[in-house]
């Protein structure tokens, strides 16, 4: 009766139920999966993190008065972890030696050390690892020149990472002659030390601290142009670029720097043909990324409008119409001509450190879509593209 029960049960379940069981399960073992990965990367950064603090330890006060062979007998990761960790550990421990040969500690090769040999006495027959019978290795000969052993212990208790390492003497008693329990929480973020330039953990966040703060909210770029015009169809002689020099302020719209906002001053100067003076504000917007890197370069693009004032005979170019007998008498006179209009650019930018910056841009002159001097390099219909410009900045 039951069983029969159970079956009709089954049989007046929605098809859908049915099948969402095996999706959900798969679903699950995924975030699992994941939660996972991510747990064994934090602990392999900890890891890391230790290891750099036990040999900057070294570094500070060395263990051995002079270069001593030492052999890494055993490398012990909290359970789950398996040989993979292990070997990203040796790799890691082994560069930092290398790479710091003021810790007078020189990895030993000693495969005998750490396979298993049989000591035959009067006591009896001892099978073990070659690092647990130092006699049976003085015996045997193998020792390779070194007479001490490395081992480093991994455990994880609470919320903490622990390493314990000692190094003991390759004598029949295992005296240890340096030993040093190290510790830090799993919920702290790990300070990615180069191997190469160890430092305390108090000088690895300062360095971070003086970068956060350096990257202050307001910049004040400075910037070094050059826009080219194109030359119209009735102009034989090319327009000479224009040079600019521009000066502003910058602020962030975002906490990320994704999105930026300026506002800039700018002036160009020619011997005996013009002075010109500039207002811009620009939009930029972060492309290479979410946030602004620390240690990469930064991907902008940008959107502004100009407005330029032009005073001299450079100002001819830019008018909309064919010079007439009101111009040149105007010359003649010692009038400077003038010009005054409105540009609207696009560009791309990229910062180092936010510090330093190139942007290549295109501008359009609306004023100038009819004027006989000023060409396009681009002609769209009502988007014409008079000029191109490169920029070099620098941020204070």
């Amino acid at each position: 009766m039951r069983s029969a029960l159970l079956s009709l049960a089954f049989a007046l379940l929605p098809v859908s139920a049915l099948a969402e069981e095996p999706t959900v399960t798969e679903a699950r073992r995924a975030q699992l999966e994941s939660l996972r990965a991510q747990v064994a990367g934090q602990i392999q950064l900890q890891a890391y993190d230790l290891l750099d603090e036990l040999v900057f330890s070294w570094l500070e006060q060395p263990v051995f008065a002079l270069d001593t062979p030492v052999v890494l007998a055993d490398v012990s990761v909290p359970v789950g972890f398996g040989s993979g960790l292990q070997a990203l550990i040796e790799n890691h421990f082994a560069a930092l030696v290398v790479k710091n040969p003021r810790t007078r500690v020189l990895l030993a090769h000693c495969p005998q050390c750490t396979s298993v040999v049989v000591h035959s006495g009067a006591k009896g027959t001892i099978i073990s690892r070659g690092v647990d019978e130092p006699e049976a290795l003085s015996t045997a000969g193998a020792l390779s020149g070194s007479r001490h052993a490395l081992f480093l212990d991994f455990e994880v208790e609470g919320a903490a990472l622990v390493l314990r390492a000692r190094i003991t003497a390759l004598e029949p008693a295992l005296p240890i002659v340096y030993a040093k329990t190290l510790s830090t929480s799993t919920s702290s973020a790990a300070l990615l030390r180069t191997a190469d330039r160890l430092k305390s953990a108090t000088e690895a966040r300062q360095e971070y601290l003086d970068a956060l703060q350096g990257r202050s909210l307001y910049l004040v770029p400075v910037r070094i142009g050059v826009r080219s015009y194109a030359a119209g169809s009735g102009q034989s002689i090319a327009i000479p670029p224009f040079l600019w020099l521009q000066v502003g302020a910058e602020a962030p719209l975002t906490q990320a720097r994704a999105w930026t906002g300026s506002l800039s001053l700018g002036v160009s100067w020619m011997p005996q043909l013009h002075v010109g003076w500039m207002v811009q504000g620009r939009i930029s917007r972060l492309l290479s990324g979410s946030v602004t890197s620390l240690t990469r370069p930064d991907l902008y693009g940008f959107v502004g409008g100009s407005v330029l004032s032009i005073h001299g005979l450079s100002a001819l170019v830019f008018q909309d119409q064919v010079l007439d007998l009101r111009d040149v008498t105007s010359q003649l006179l010692g009038v400077d001509p003038q010009a005054l209009f409105g540009a609207v650019q696009l560009g791309l930018e990229l910062r180092i450190k936010n510090r330093m910056g190139a942007s290549v841009f295109v501008e359009s002159l609306p004023s100038m879509n009819n004027a006989p001097s000023i060409g396009r390099y681009v002609d769209l219909g009502p988007l014409q593209l008079h000029s191109l410009g490169v920029e070099v900045s620098f941020c204070f």
